[in-house]
């Protein structure tokens, strides 16, 4: 079932505004709405999540998706409501695999994504509460599967975004999959805590919501009914499009927007939200 406000037009708005979005399939059903229904004075800049967190950090950008961590991290950002990136179980695209058992990792070398910030600290997160384990992790530019940096083999990996969704079938394919441990990071924190996993959000600079007050309300409708209208009426051409850049196929991406993704906000995703900050906290991630 889609929770979702209905979809409220979005009117040209006051000011001329540059929108973060993030250039995954992950928020497609936000995108395609998005490019179709924006007015002219909305521009997109679409980029993965860590890119887009500098450019808030750089004040290139005043609103737009962006990954929880950074939101909590900056402080200076208020939430546009109704709407996130979230998983309420396995979220099928934020992937972890070890050659090691995860308790062997302390000190061991893990390749990490550049382009993430929550997934990584998730990572961390994980790796303490569970195995008592500080790795070393190292950033990778390139969404691929690592086998080392500097000729320095890695033990393990974490994959997010599109190159995760298709790793599974790589991995079968060349044999390699009985060599690794396979744990995805909303499964983890789902089964763990109770509570939805909120890896990313959209939010605006609070300077910029209190001088732009009617079009913050504006946006924040239409994004809190985008989805609806993504994984409605036009999930067929969301299909198509997510299909033709991953190469996956139809019913494995159904599967992936209606099961395992969740784009609601609700009281449940602001506990989870809170207690990500709080371990965050715990371990000296913020």
């Amino acid at each position: 079932m889609i929770l979702a406000s209905p979809l409220s037009p979005l009117p040209p708005l006051k000011s001329v505004c540059a929108f973060g979005q993030i250039d995954f399939i992950n928020v497609l059903p936000i995108t395609h709405v998005l490019r179709a229904e924006k007015p002219a004075n909305m521009s997109l800049v679409m980029d993965n999540p860590g890119d887009l967190n500098r450019k808030y950090l750089r004040k290139e950008l005043d609103l737009g998706a962006m990954s929880s961590h950074y939101f909590l991290q900056d402080g200076g950002f208020e939430l546009f409501p109704d709407i996130s990136i979230s998983a309420q179980g396995p979220v099928g695209s934020v992937l972890f695999f070890s050659r090691r058992p995860l308790g062997e990792l302390d000190r061991v070398r893990v390749g990490v994504p550049l382009a993430s910030a929550s997934s990584v600290q998730l990572l961390h997160i994980l790796l303490k509460e569970s195995y008592g384990v500080q790795a070393h992790f190292v950033p990778l530019a390139r969404p691929e599967l690592p086998e080392g940096v500097d000729d320095v083999p890695l033990d393990a990996f974490l994959l997010i975004g599109d190159r995760a969704l298709t790793v599974d079938d790589d991995l079968t394919r060349s044999g390699a999959i009985s060599h690794y441990e396979r744990l995805d990071l909303g499964q983890w924190w789902c089964e763990k805590y109770k509570l939805p996993m909120v890896f990313g959000v959209w939010g605006a600079r609070k300077s910029w919501q209190e001088a732009n007050a009617e079009d913050f309300a504006s946006i924040a409708a239409f994004l809190a009914g985008s989805y609806a209208r993504g994984l409605g009426d036009d999930f067929a051409v969301v299909l198509a499009e997510a299909s033709e850049r991953t190469g996956l196929d139809i019913e494995r991406l159904r599967h992936y927007y209606r099961s395992e993704l969740d784009y609601t906000f609700t009281p449940a995703h602001a506990e989870g939200l809170a207690l990500y900050q709080d371990l965050c906290r715990k371990y000296e991630l913020l």
